[in-house]
């Protein structure tokens, strides 16, 4: 018979909460991932949560557990929790484990909480950016898809069909104003927020479309949608900068013919 202790991340999270809140140099406790948006969460989920010290990095990293914890602490002091998951950062990837987060401490008058809600959307300035970026770089894989795929490069054709799926969703969120979930939680969230653009409601049908099979077809019929999208909020200048392929690009019979 075993002698190691029950799995019980609820109850040792409760432990680490109760000594934070008997430590006045924590300001700030935020629970993400499954337990901390309420989703998905089964018997051998852990419990993550960043702590956050007012302190040196040596006294936040007293706070750390390791990987396979029942509570997996990510500990960090206030200055770099401030600046965390910013764009221009190392941690800019992490920006949409904000989107779903619980605050069970914070001891700075709601600013924890408003660090969260600034990283859980993105400002004009950032969704322009990201979006005229996201749409270059998504344009850039479907032309090279094409180009492989009707030159009967299969292979070539077909990994680009498949790279073109990460700068595409990055667009849809971007044109919105949104943070591009973690893939895990891509359902969860459009079920959540449905994309408010007509033309980007079915995202998830041309995305799986293009995973099971990226042809020609499939892929231009995302990129019809995905042009009407990007025009109708203000970005068809990138769309612009591909002439004179654009029409190749949607498919346009004429365009066919003249290659």
């Amino acid at each position: 018979m075993s002698d190691a202790p029950a799995w019980d991340p609820e109850a040792a999270y409760a432990r680490i909460l109760e000594r934070a809140r008997a430590d006045p140099t924590v300001v700030g406790i935020v629970v993400f991932g499954s337990r901390g948006a309420g989703a998905f969460v089964v018997a051998d989920s852990d419990v993550d949560a960043m702590v956050i010290v007012a302190g040196t990095n040596d006294e936040a990293e007293r706070w750390a557990t390791r990987h396979g914890s029942e509570v997996e602490v990510w500990a960090m002091t206030l200055d770099e929790f401030r600046g965390h998951a910013l764009p221009g950062t190392p941690s800019a990837w992490n920006r949409p484990t904000f989107l779903r987060v619980r605050i069970d401490l914070d001891r700075l008058d709601g600013e924890i909480g408003r660090i969260v809600e600034r990283l859980r959307r993105l400002t004009a300035d950032e969704a322009t950016a990201l979006a005229d970026t996201a749409l270059d770089d998504y344009i850039n894989s479907l032309y090279r898809s094409l180009r492989n795929l009707e030159g009967g490069r299969l292979l070539e054709g077909r990994l680009d069909g498949i790279e073109t799926i990460g700068p595409l969703l990055t667009s849809a969120f971007a044109l919105e104003g949104r943070v591009r979930p973690f893939n895990k939680w891509l359902p969860f969230e459009l079920a959540a927020e449905p994309l408010v653009q007509p033309d980007l409601v079915d995202l998830l049908v041309l995305v799986e479309a293009i995973l099971d099979d990226p042809t020609t077809d499939r892929q231009r019929r995302a990129f019809r949608a995905v042009e009407r999208a990007a025009r109708a909020a203000g970005h068809g200048e990138i769309v612009d900068s591909w002439e004179p392929d654009v029409a190749w690009l949607r498919g346009d019979a004429r365009a066919e013919e003249s290659r």
